[in-house]
């Protein structure tokens, strides 16, 4: 009796790059002084003769090598809490996508890098030690702080994954690395339903604004130096202070204002 065939992976739960048939394969029979097609693109390619499986192998492995160029991450940056989530991802080929919303409603933004702009980005990434950044110092903690995860994968280089909180005092190399993530995710335009502060906005005492995760903050005063903006959470007990120019980054509307 000839064993049943295996029954195959349903398509959620086959590894990537399995969703869809791989390309034949092509190989040199043992016999020699003979060029052929074995498998099921053997009778396909015995009419059009050994040129057009030369074509086919052609155009196959470059196929795979672009599919497998568009799944390997070398870099994703993320940070969530209960209410939001933001996410940063850069593909091997030049990919950049962007999650941004509360936990499982995120809306989504894709970006294309240029070559040079690719080879940019990975020189300022491979341009970094982070060494320093092995045992981080725990900050504080609470189920409104959101927690960050980095994962590399940079060129000749082995997987690195650095866990933090989002308040937490960071190495500058580390602190570098995730500039070049924002950068990467400033690229992002096309994230519908993002709502932004105007490019002239200026901040006021006891303005409410609605950060990008959500929660609405109030403006409580400046500091010493007028460079830095302090709020107060009124979603969740946090006091955090911004610096100006980076106001339209972490805030994304105004929701209130005292005349």
């Amino acid at each position: 009796m000839n064993p049943s065939p295996p029954t195959p992976l349903p398509s959620h739960s086959r590894p990537p790059g399995e969703g869809r048939p791989l390309p034949v394969a092509l190989r040199v029979p043992p016999s020699p002084g003979r060029v052929g097609v074995q498998g099921p693109a053997a009778g396909r390619c015995g009419v059009r003769g050994v040129r057009g499986c030369f074509l086919l192998l052609l155009f196959a492995l470059p196929l795979a090598a672009r599919e497998s160029d568009r799944t390997v991450e070398v870099l994703r940056y993320g940070c969530a809490n209960e209410v939001g989530h933001r996410e940063i991802t850069l593909f091997r080929n030049g990919t950049v996508r962007l999650f941004d919303g509360p936990p499982g409603e995120e809306l989504m933004g894709l970006a294309e890098l240029s070559p040079e702009e690719l080879t940019g980005a990975l020189n300022r990434l491979l341009g970094e030690d982070l060494s320093e950044a092995r045992n981080l110092h725990k900050g504080i903690d609470g189920p409104f702080i959101e927690q960050c995860e980095l994962h590399l994968l940079l060129p000749d280089r082995k997987p690195e994954v650095y866990r933090f909180g989002r308040y937490d005092a960071l190495p500058l190399n580390l602190s570098r690395v995730l500039r070049v993530a924002e950068d990467l995710a400033a690229e992002v335009d096309d994230l519908k339903g993002v709502e932004e502060l105007p490019v002239n906005y200026v901040p006021r005492e006891y303005d409410v604004l609605k950060r990008r995760d959500g929660q609405r903050y109030k403006i409580m005063r400046f500091t010493a130096d007028n460079n830095g903006v302090e709020l107060q959470g009124i979603d969740q007990p946090l006091f955090i202070i911004v610096l100006r120019e980076e106001m339209r980054k972490e805030f994304v509307a105004l929701l209130s204002r005292e005349k």
